[in-house]
């Protein structure tokens, strides 16, 4: 096959998506305005620059390179990842068979800020053959709020390499004398640090051996690092940078609890990660994650913008070794079980192949 991907190169979810297929010997096209910034082999990257800054100005004169571009790969297949930026880029194209993935933000909070995202959104929606959704809370937005058929929508959440984030067999549990909180989410207002850090706050006060790692970039970062200066806590919460994914899974390695205090969220690869290291994990209830993380059962579900909740689960965990060990043997059999990286991506090249074959027989 032939495949062209529009999306946004600096995502790692873009680049192992784009790797698969190249490994798998497809000829794989990555356009982008957003590059890797490394070489993946055998995958074709194109970047489409603009003179223009402004996201809106760029649009036009950066579509209109996209769709040359496209013309002369001649794609069999044509997948935007993300549907507000790339994903408006398949309007105008006319090549199909075309997939679009919706990821979280672009069904869940974009379309509701702006008329005009809506508006193209639906148009998105409409005009591709194939809508990949993360989680089944997506999906039932996609139709509920855009009238896009049900059978349109496939369910495929991202995967997770379970051989590369696993656990350390002889790791001891979480109660210890120090236990460590990690976040890796990064610092934009849709993950509400602010609650995990009042939270965090809250549990020191009880329990001394707490300390919190926060890992990732965004604009809300200084304001998180004078709320923790402001309690107090600056010498027991690190600041770490974002790092090669190849550096990931030794962040849930020497971690002891994940959370995540997200008001919003498709299905977050972070936690499918720190379940599959097997760490115990305290999350909101949003979105998709109750579709991974059962309640008591495999990590623990709160409210968002709840620091009284965040502080409980956390002192629960740490006070009953037995239950952190017994939520981490069950969220890595969760993942293990739905969330396998290979078997998840070998439904989408069957997608592709059986969507190519339908779209040839129509044409001939």
């Amino acid at each position: 096959m032939i495949l062209c991907f529009i999306a946004d190169g600096r995502s790692i979810h873009t680049q192992r998506w784009v790797e698969y297929f190249a490994q798998k010997g497809h000829e794989v096209h990555l356009i982008t305005y957003d590059p890797m910034g490394r070489d993946i082999t055998e995958v074709n990257e194109h970047v489409i620059t603009s003179r223009w800054k402004n996201l809106y100005l760029s649009f036009i004169p950066c579509h209109i390179a996209i769709k040359k571009l496209v013309h002369k790969i001649k794609p069999d297949l044509i997948h935007a990842h993300f549907i507000a930026k790339y994903g408006f880029h398949l309007l105008g194209l006319n090549v199909h068979p075309s997939v679009v993935s919706a990821w979280g933000d672009d069904i869940l909070i974009l379309p509701k800020k702006s008329g005009l995202i809506h508006r193209y959104t639906n148009k998105v929606l409409t005009s591709v053959d194939l809508v990949y959704a993360v989680s089944h809370n997506i999906s039932d937005h996609i139709s509920a709020d855009f009238n896009i058929p049900a059978n349109k929508i496939h369910y495929l959440p991202f995967g997770i390499d379970t051989d590369l984030f696993a656990p350390i067999p002889d790791k001891k549990d979480c109660n210890r004398i120090t236990i460590k909180i990690f976040s890796n989410r990064g610092f934009f207002p849709v993950y509400d640090n602010e609650t995990l850090v009042k939270g965090f706050a809250l549990a020191y006060q009880k329990n001394s051996s707490f300390r919190l790692i926060l890992k990732g970039e965004g604009p809300d970062e200084q304001k998180i690092r004078d709320l923790v200066s402001s309690l107090g806590i600056s010498d027991l919460v690190s600041f770490k940078k974002k790092t090669d994914y190849t550096e990931v899974p030794k962040d849930y390695r020497n971690a002891d609890i994940f959370i995540t205090t997200s008001i919003s969220d498709g299905t977050p690869v972070s936690i499918l990660e720190a379940m599959a290291s097997g760490l115990p994990c305290i999350a909101t209830s949003v979105g998709g994650i109750p579709e991974w993380i059962e309640d008591q059962k495999s990590g623990l579900l709160i409210p968002p913008g709840s620091p009284e909740s965040v502080a409980k689960s956390i002192l629960a965990l740490a006070q009953d070794s037995a239950f952190c060990t017994q939520l981490g043997i069950a969220a890595r059999k969760t993942i293990v079980e739905r969330g396998q990286w290979n078997i998840l991506m070998a439904q989408a090249e069957k997608d592709y192949l059986e969507l190519i074959k339908t779209y040839r027989q129509d044409r001939s």
